[in-house]
C-alpha cells in the first residue's frame, strides 16, 4: 500500500520570503511543493530520499551519488527518529529542563574522563 502524498503548491515570491519553512516543509513534513511563477508550475521542491529514487536509473557523478546518498540516509533516520518520539513521547515522564541539562553534562563529563 502506497503512502498518500502532500502535494502543495505555492508561489514563487512565498518560496522566496519563506525558504527556510518550505524545505522543512519538504524533509520534515515529507511534502512534495511545486513553485509556480505567475501561476505557471517550474520547479518542485522534493524530500531527498523521492530524489534520490528518481534518479535511480541515471547516472550521476559518484561525488553527487555519494552526497544524495548520505543526505537521503540522514533524512530516513531522521524520519525514524519521529516515528519513535511521537510512539514513545507521550509515555515519557515529564522532566524538568534543568535536570536534563544536569544528565547531559554529566554523561559527557564521563565520556571524557573515559577517552
Amino acid at each position: 500500500m502506497t503512502k498518500q502524498r502532500l502535494i502543495r503548491v505555492v508561489s514563487a515570491t512565498e518560496a522566496k520570503n519563506r525558504f527556510g519553512a518550505v524545505i522543512k516543509r519538504a524533509y520534515a513534513g515529507d511534502e512534495h511543493l511545486i513553485i509556480e511563477r505567475d501561476g505557471i508550475p517550474v520547479v518542485a521542491i522534493v524530500p531527498i530520499q523521492d530524489y534520490e529514487r528518481l534518479l535511480a536509473g541515471e547516472e550521476l557523478a559518484p561525488e553527487v551519488k555519494e552526497e544524495v546518498g548520505q543526505s537521503s540516509r540522514a533524512a530516513s533516520s531522521r524520519a525514524r527518529l519521529r516515528a519513535v518520539l511521537a510512539e514513545t513521547g507521550p509515555q515519557m515522564p515529564s522532566v524538568a529542563q534543568e535536570d536534563v541539562e544536569q544528565d547531559i553534562q554529566q554523561a559527557i563529563e564521563t565520556v571524557r574522563r573515559q577517552a
